[in-house]
């Protein structure tokens, strides 16, 4: 099982209180007997203290970063979403202006065929008005007409039958007059009903785009606070992190003088009982697990695929320090101890994975993370390359490799400076 980058970063943070923890450890060097020790040691828990709150702070400065990303994203997708609904919307609203355009010129055309229509009335009007005329003046053909007429009876007959086919023919005008004057009215209607739908459609176009508009500004006015908190955020862990370093040299300045005065301690001591030749007592500084410095094994075979210090982050962004190496390992490798000492932490860490840590004495440990099966338990004794757990099975995005720490005390040491240089392989 492999830590996530995220969850790697807030274990680091949270590293020194473990270690703080494991310093209540039976089996530690006891407190020096002089005052001054005393005191440098007391310094140096507070400082410890100082350094774990600060970096508490840093941690909570970044999950509001990450927040304030998160929120940003969303931002601009909604923004993204918002742009493309005003562009339907305009082009909804210039496809009603154009269809507005077209009803227009057909209610135009329509008017002038009614025009046309009505000077067409005039005319069949006057045309009317004589065909009546002339009927009038005609009268019906009887008995008196038929005796003084100087025309015979069949040419009476067929005047008046030519005079009727032309009144049906006026009829039939008329009534096609109508007919048409009705057609074209329905139309024109109709194409005004269009326009008055098509008016009110274009009004509900221009109102959603107002909303849209004032929505899209409201969530613009909204990014521009998220990004400035963002920022805030950014310069609030700057800071923390330059606090963090000032108390981290601080820390090393007295452990360096409490190291000091426990040398200074175990040279009197040497020189109060000298040993003979034959049984020359090591310094503290080349005895046990300090003198195996640059001899040491990896704690499962593989590839180191991320260095010692700083580095940055490639999913936030946010330079960061690893305070160890990272090694990709084939799935179901062995992990073994890489010096005798005991196991202090074995078990799993939520959000972490599998996690063990090694007592090797002298206040130095070694981490382990990320850990597919656990096969000692807290309290064990190992020895140097004794089989502890066993890599993960499986592979993939999830299993991206064995975190490996060297620490002294809460000192984070470069694990390649303690590695056997023929045992390290460099993935470029």
């Amino acid at each position: 099982m492999r830590i996530s980058n995220r969850h790697f970063r807030t274990f680091l943070c949270s590293l020194p209180l473990f270690c703080a923890m494991l310093f209540l450890y039976p089996g530690h060097m006891a407190a020096a007997e002089t005052d001054d020790l005393r005191k440098l040691d007391e310094a140096v828990q507070q400082q410890k203290k100082k350094i774990k709150k600060v970096q508490t702070g840093i941690a909570a400065q970044q999950t509001k970063i990450t927040a304030s990303k998160k929120k940003e994203r969303n931002l601009l997708d909604e923004l993204e979403q918002i742009d493309r609904q005003i562009a339907d919307e305009s082009a909804r609203l210039a496809s009603l202006q154009e269809e507005m355009g077209r009803q227009n010129e057909m209610t135009f055309a329509r008017q002038k065929e009614m025009d046309q229509v009505m000077l067409e009335k005039e005319t069949l009007r006057q045309h009317m008005e004589n065909r009546l005329a002339a009927y009038y003046r005609m009268g019906d053909i009887g008995a008196m007409n038929v005796f003084f007429s100087s025309a015979s009876l069949a040419e009476l007959l067929s005047l008046r039958e030519n005079f009727q086919l032309m009144l049906k023919y006026d009829q039939q005008l008329i009534a096609a007059f109508k007919k048409k004057m009705t057609e074209l009215e329905e139309k024109r209607l109709a194409h005004e009903l269009e326009k008055n739908r098509l008016l009110q459609a274009a009004a509900e176009v221009m109102k959603q785009q107002e909303t849209l508009t004032a929505t899209q500004k409201e969530r613009q006015d909204l990014l521009t606070l998220v990004k400035t908190e963002r920022q805030l955020y950014q310069q609030a862990v700057k800071e923390l992190e330059g606090a963090a370093q000032q108390l981290t040299a601080t820390l090393k300045q007295l452990e360096g003088q409490a190291t000091e005065a426990r040398l200074e301690k175990e040279r009197q001591q040497l020189a109060d009982s000298p040993l003979k030749p034959s049984k020359k007592r090591k310094t503290a500084s080349t005895r046990g697990f300090a003198g195996e410095k640059g001899k040491l094994s990896l704690p499962a075979a593989g590839t180191v695929v991320q260095k010692f210090g700083e580095h940055t982050d490639k999913a936030s962004g946010v330079s960061m320090f690893a305070n160890g190496i990272t090694i990709e390992t084939a799935p179901g490798s062995d992990i073994v101890a890489v010096y005798d000492g005991k196991i202090v932490y074995a078990g799993t860490l939520r959000g972490y994975g599998n996690l063990i840590i090694t007592d090797h004495g002298g206040n130095y440990y070694s981490l382990v993370s990320g850990v597919g099966e656990i096969l000692r338990k807290v309290g064990d004794t190992v020895k140097r390359q004794e089989r502890i757990g066993v890599t993960s099975l499986h592979t993939g995005l999830l299993q991206e490799g064995l975190h490996f720490e060297i620490r002294h005390k809460t000192e984070a040491q470069n694990p390649l400076d303690w590695l056997e240089p023929s045992q390290i392989s460099v993935k470029k």
